[in-house]
């Protein structure tokens, strides 16, 4: 029986992106078990699928400098893997990767594109190449040590079924109806160019509540957004709900799994979402689909954004930056409120 440990420590999208390939794998060779090795928080992506167990590595306090990957490194090897997977390609991951070689163990790192991304993310673009989804790149290592498969298109992420009753004391206590629409909105990343102005959520709010009762739960985290969030609940008070902060992750799950819509940018709850299947509406500016990152098996109509027609310099970064090109960031000011309301109308007929 094959066993297979995979490394990957971040970002929180990245790691949850294994999933769909993690579940794929355990399903089409059902003698094969495999082992993730990512932080501790990130586990319970994982915990619902089947011949899968996680080993948590604090590489922050437990494993960090040398001394700890190399405790690292032994303990994946008393787990006898017949191959480790680094899809990270991280400083840290090659460090643990080569004090697993010198242990005997043998490991396999994907490709993670580098090239191809930063000529397609260059100023100046001589060619204008869609690369391969990060899933597809995660998939091919598997094929690469003779495991290849399939992936469905099916729910890849599981939040349980059984109601959690913080999820119904926080839904009661928000007075959130069924007979509202419930819209999630998850307007933050790490970076500028992905974020669409977030002042525009309230104009936003009060065109889509011209037409019919909807409840707005946000999404994210930090005391910024947090406090960001707060200035919504004051405007709308009656149709705002504040996630954030309120349930641990595997509620939030329960809950962006009942939405009817989720409205997000280029950030790990949009990837949390696709993969729950949930109807989707991402608003994309700096970055783009193109690199790898869209919502996985998600059709383009899904995205919001200005089309390459109109500004060609798109996208001018894999992962986001502070900086643009033009100095305006119109890839984001340029799409309205308006633009944003119609495309939820549309979604939701």
């Amino acid at each position: 029986m094959p066993h297979l440990v995979v490394l990957r420590f971040s970002a929180m999208g990245d790691v949850v992106l294994l999933t769909p390939v993690v579940k794929a794998f355990t399903q089409h060779y059902p003698d094969a078990k495999i082992t993730i090795v990512t932080r501790p928080k990130f586990t319970v992506f994982f915990n619902n699928l089947e011949r899968v167990q996680c080993l948590p590595a604090d590489v922050d306090k437990t494993y960090t400098g040398f001394s700890g990957l190399w405790k690292l490194a032994q303990e994946i090897k008393k787990l006898n893997p017949d191959f480790v997977l680094d899809v990270h390609d991280h400083l840290r991951t090659r460090m643990l990767s080569f004090f697993l070689r010198l242990s005997g163990v043998s490991v396999v790192r994907f490709n993670k594109g580098r090239k191809e991304k930063k000529l397609l993310t260059q100023k100046d673009k001589n060619n204008f190449v869609p690369l391969l989804h990060t899933v597809e790149r995660y998939q091919q290592v598997f094929s690469q040590i003779g495991f290849p498969f399939e992936i469905k298109k099916e729910k890849h992420l599981s939040a349980s079924s059984i109601p959690d009753q913080l999820v119904e004391d926080f839904l009661q206590k928000e007075k959130a109806s069924k007979q509202e629409t419930w819209i999630g909105v998850a307007p933050f990343a790490m970076h500028a160019s992905k974020i669409w102005p977030v002042h525009v959520y309230f104009q936003l709010f009060s065109i889509l509540l011209k037409e019919k009762p909807y409840r707005f739960f946000l999404f994210g985290g930090g005391a910024k957004e947090v406090a960001f969030f707060e200035t919504l609940k004051e405007a709308f008070p009656a149709n705002v709900s504040i996630v954030a902060g309120q349930l641990k992750l595997t509620q939030e799950l329960q809950l962006m799994q009942q939405l009817q819509l989720m409205l997000c940018v280029d950030s790990s709850n949009m990837h949390l979402a696709s993969l729950l299947q949930v109807p989707l509406l991402s608003i994309w500016g700096g970055t783009h689909t193109a690199t790898g990152f869209g919502p996985f098996q998600y059709p383009q109509d899904a995205i919001i954004e200005i089309d390459r027609t109109t500004l060609p310099c798109r996208p001018c970064s894999v992962f986001g930056k502070e900086k643009c090109y033009r100095g305006d960031f119109a890839c984001l000011n340029l799409i309205t409120p308006q633009m944003v309301a119609d495309r939820i109308t549309s979604a939701l007929r």
